[in-house]
Order: C-alpha cells, then sequence, then structure tokens
C-alpha cells in the first residue's frame, strides 16, 4: 500500500466516524427532546387530576372552617386567590381547598350507639399516629370526619395500648358500624413555585402546601361559576341553574368569573358551582439544537393567552418576559383546560 492510499483510506475513515459521531449526537439530542415532550404531557395531566380531584373533594364532611400548614384557614370549601382580582393578571393564580386527606384516612375501630352524646370515637394508634404526622405533630383543633356524615374538632388524644381515642366535645354521633372510613380534613393551598429550592431543582413546578407534585407547571388560572350569587339574577336565590353573568341566552364562558375577591354577599365563595381550570406545563430542560453544536431553538410562537392572563405582560411577575434566562420562546409548552362541579357545595 502507498503512502497516497493510506492517506486515503485514513481521511474515509474519518469521514465515516464523524458522520457516525454526527448521526449518534443528533440521534441523542432528538431523543432528549422527545423524552422532553412526553414528560411535559405527563406533568400537565398530573397537575390537572390532582386539581380536579381536590376540587371535586372541596366540603367533604363540611361543618366549619377548616385549619391547614402555616397558619392558613380555609373559611368555605373553596378559597379562590386570584393573582389580581381587578383586573387581568401578571401571574399564576393559586386556591384553597378544604378536602379530605385520604392518604391518613382509618376505619373506625369501635362501633357508636347514637342514642346519646359521646366525647371520643376509637381508631388504631398507628392511623391516629399517621394523622398527626400529617398536621405536624398535633390533633389538637384538627377536624376530623367520620364517612362525611358527622364532623368534630378534636380536642385531644388518649392512648389505649393498641388504639387511641380521638376526644371532642360532647357531640351525637348518629349509629356508625366498625369500619366506617375516618378522615383528617385539612385546608390544602396549590401555587406555582418559580425557584429550584422550592421545587426541588427544577424549576417552575406545581407545590401543594409547599411540595412540589408536578414539575415544569408554570401556570394555573381558575375560573368560577357560581348560582346564586348576582343579585340581578333571581333575586341572589339559588336555583340550581348558574347564574348569566355575559347575558347571553343559554350558559357560556362569559358566565365564569375571573377576576373577584368572592368576599361580599351575595358573591361568596360557597356559591361557587364550577370551576374552571387552566393549566400550562412546559419542558423541564431548554433544547441545545439537533447538530454537534449547541444552539438555541425557537420552540414557541409567542407568549400565551391564559384565561386572564397573557404571559407577554409577566409569566410569574409583571415585566419578568424580557428578563428570562433562557428566553421564554425556548420552550415547549402544553396547556389543558377541564371544568369541574364542586359536587359538595350543592343544596
Amino acid at each position: 500500500m502507498t503512502l497516497i492510499e493510506l492517506a486515503v483510506g485514513a481521511v474515509v475513515g474519518m469521514l465515516v466516524v464523524a458522520g457516525a459521531y454526527a448521526v449518534l449526537t443528533s440521534s441523542q439530542k432528538s431523543t432528549h427532546a422527545n423524552d422532553q415532550i412526553v414528560e411535559t404531557q405527563q406533568n400537565v395531566r398530573i397537575a390537572m387530576d390532582l386539581l380536579s380531584r381536590d376540587i371535586k373533594n372541596a366540603g367533604f364532611g363540611w361543618a366549619g372552617p377548616v385549619s391547614g400548614p402555616s397558619s392558613t384557614t380555609c373559611a368555605t370549601p373553596i378559597v379562590p386567590l386570584d393573582m389580581n382580582t381587578a383586573g387581568n393578571d401578571t401571574g399564576p393564580d393559586s386556591i384553597r381547598l378544604a378536602v379530605p386527606i385520604e392518604a391518613v384516612s382509618a376505619p373506625l375501630a369501635t362501633a357508636t350507639t347514637g342514642k346519646t352524646k359521646i366525647t371520643g370515637i376509637t381508631m388504631s394508634a398507628g392511623a391516629v399516629a399517621n394523622m398527626a404526622t400529617e398536621v405536624g405533630g398535633s390533633l389538637n383543633g384538627a377536624v376530623v370526619t367520620i364517612g362525611g356524615a358527622s364532623t368534630v374538632s378534636v380536642t385531644g388524644v388518649t392512648p389505649s395500648g393498641s388504639t387511641s381515642v380521638l376526644n371532642f366535645s360532647p357531640t351525637l354521633i348518629p349509629p356508625y358500624s366498625v369500619g366506617i372510613p375516618v378522615y383528617l380534613l385539612q385546608c390544602v393551598t396549590y401555587s406555582i413555585g418559580t425557584t429550584a429550592a422550592a421545587c426541588g431543582g427544577v424549576g417552575p413546578c406545581l407545590l401543594r402546601n409547599g411540595v412540589s407534585v408536578a414539575d415544569g407547571v408554570e401556570d394555573i388560572q381558575f375560573a368560577y361559576a357560581c348560582d346564586g350569587c348576582v343579585a340581578a339574577v333571581n333575586s341572589g336565590v339559588e336555583d340550581r341553574i348558574i347564574d348569566n353573568q355575559g347575558g347571553a341566552s343559554g350558559f357560556d364562558q362569559a358566565d365564569f368569573i375571573t377576576n373577584n375577591q368572592w368576599a361580599t354577599a351575595p358573591m361568596t365563595a360557597d356559591k361557587i358551582r364550577l370551576v374552571q381550570i387552566t393549566v400550562v406545563a412546559r419542558q423541564t430542560d431548554a433544547d441545545q439544537g439537533l447538530g454537534e453544536v449547541k444552539s438555541a431553538m425557537t420552540l414557541s410562537s409567542g407568549p400565551l393567552q391564559v384565561s386572564d392572563h397573557n404571559h407577554a405582560q409577566g409569566l410569574f411577575v409583571a415585566g419578568d418576559l424580557t428578563t428570562m434566562s433562557p428566553p421564554y420562546t425556548q420552550y415547549r409548552r402544553r396547556m389543558l383546560t377541564r371544568t369541574v362541579e364542586t359536587r359538595n357545595q350543592r343544596s
């Protein structure tokens, strides 16, 4: 083999290796981009399922205000927390919901007779300990409900071997058999976390009581339809028909309210009958192009309009879009909207 033939062979070999490397790099980046798309779609569905479930359950066993972590309180089963109650939003909404914590529910260990007032119910010691852990250590002042029908405020816990008694003020409890589920009620807050610290290193995210439950969620928006909340409609009396807010014949999008404090009668949160949820999730990593060289990609055509939140005016706070790094357009997004009935607020 001559020197020229050897040189030509080396060049051909280098070209083959370079081509294979380019294909490998492109394939790896393409696979990563596809994984990001799948993950984003999963995250937006997870967030929607969590919000929908808790909104449906809000008000289960309702008998009065329910407390939550960090001194939060749900004065009503649903507490709307619009980012801007007076106009269009420049950041995500939040919401508080009084819900049963199913993860720590447990069966009643001793039946109740229903004949006289009682001052406690018996449950397994482990179940009571789990409830105490959920509320931060002490069940004093916590609210529990027996099957959603009888709700009491706990005044203390009396251990008794393998069981514990949840004490409360003398209350006439209907007869319940052993095995009826007992639920801890808690006020939970959904919001958007924007920092790596809040989201466990992957921001933004959906927070439930300050704990990240869905990665990549950057916006949640809520609109509410009500019954009996407008004095001009049926004299403000509930009639099982959603109040006509928009004036058009029949029920339509204009009957949903995005801006209100829900604190002045008759426009109060207990009149809410439908909640329209919109969730926006984005990929957690920006794409780096498909070639060997890292390059920025434009993956979004422009800022989204999500309910009354125009991302062009601010994604998390007013005016932050121009300072985002990487830029807003370098992320793929998925948006999902669902309308949920507040079944425990119906009369």
